[in-house]
């Protein structure tokens, strides 16, 4: 998707790979964002298939699909010996822009991306551009001036993807229509909070335990954005220990994820058996790396310790055993959230928040 407008005669948009939307409709969506925001004007001249599939790092076929649909659009026109340009009525192709937002921090995170394409792909489908912009990590990112981010796209709406609570004040600041998406942040002004509700797998989860004798719980994470199990089992009566994972550097997602787990179980396990009937991951490849480390040290599981994690939908097994898991789904939250905001976008009365569940699967770990 769009990620910034360029004046150094490129292209002025990028393909995303990680994105989880089709790279053909990238491009759609990049060159009638550019025309609609001026940084391609009428009558300009575009790469050929060849170079412009070079400059995008995509195949020539995807190219080729591309342009075809922005010819049928009325966006481009292809003319013998001249090649592709810009037509007049190019800005007509959209009923407007809708600008996604988010912490640059998240661009590798799996359930992120997904949510993101398919958010992306259902209102790019419906009429609406989809405009993808980062949020700068930097310390000075809280000061980032949101509104003149955002002033070249002129969105009909904003949405604010797993935002902080600096985001969410620079929002509150710009004065721009948003909505909010997966946060524990709360903000005033925004017109719809969407936040991830576990409470009914929780409850099964801790049921599960209770079943097996459970008492003691530790409760490992690599980020706080997911959903908070041991916030729900100390409320169910468990005793529960927090520690977190950093995973580690030098390497890509998810190898640096399931590495760190190892290396961490492997030292404590070195030290002896953990402290703990059950231990609960937010992140399925931590489980992997953890699941590693106990074969090691012949801890047998569920045997010797119980195990469940949060896992995504769609992902595919990251370890041979069938693990107990809070699964959350991206392509039907994401098609959930993109049916809420077509609503909105249509002008209908939306209700102020908009829980999307996720569901407990019993596997053989717990």
């Amino acid at each position: 998707m769009i990620s910034s407008l360029e004046s150094s005669g490129r292209l002025p948009f990028r393909v995303d790979r990680n994105l989880g939307v089709d790279l053909a409709e990238q491009i759609v969506g990049g060159v009638s964002l550019a025309v609609g925001s001026g940084a391609l004007a009428h009558g300009a001249s575009l790469p050929g298939i060849r170079k412009m599939a070079k400059e995008l790092s995509v195949s020539e076929i995807v190219v080729r699909r591309a342009v075809k649909e922005l010819c049928r659009q009325g966006v481009l026109q292809a003319r013998p010996r001249v090649g592709l340009t810009v037509c007049g009525g190019g800005r007509r192709s959209w009923r407007g822009v809708v600008a996604g937002i988010r912490p640059a921090h998240d661009s590798g995170m799996y359930y992120a991306n997904v949510l993101e394409g398919t958010i992306a792909s259902v209102l790019m489908k419906n009429g609406w551009l989809f405009a993808r912009m980062e949020w700068p990590d930097s310390p000075g990112g809280a000061g980032t001036d949101v509104a003149g981010l955002l002033k070249c796209l002129s969105p009909e709406l904003v949405v604010a993807l797993f935002p902080s609570s600096a985001l969410l004040g620079a929002l509150d600041r710009s004065g721009l229509p948003f909505v909010q998406v997966w946060t524990k942040a709360k903000s005033r002004k925004a017109r719809m909070a969407i936040r991830p509700c576990a409470d009914a797998a929780l409850s099964k989860l801790a049921a599960t335990f209770k079943a097996h004798g459970v008492r003691k719980v530790l409760s490992v994470c690599q980020h706080v954005s997911g959903i908070d199990c041991a916030t729900a089992l100390k409320a169910a009566g468990f005793s529960v220990k927090k520690m977190c994972i950093t995973p580690l550097d030098g390497y890509m997602q998810p190898e640096c994820v399931q590495r760190a787990a190892l290396e961490t179980f492997d030292r404590m396990l070195s030290k002896g058996p953990l402290a703990a009937d059950a231990v609960v991951f937010n992140d399925d490849y931590l489980t992997a790396g953890a699941l590693t480390a106990f074969e090691r040290h012949g801890v047998r599981v569920p045997e010797d310790i119980r195990l469940a994690t949060t896992s995504n939908r769609g992902l595919g097994p990251v370890y041979f055993r069938n693990l107990t898991r809070i699964e959350v789904d991206p392509l039907r939250h994401g098609q959930e959230v993109a049916d809420s905001l077509l609503k909105m976008l249509d002008g209908e009365t939306c209700a102020p928040e908009l829980s999307i569940a996720a569901t407990f699967e019993e596997g053989e770990t717990a």
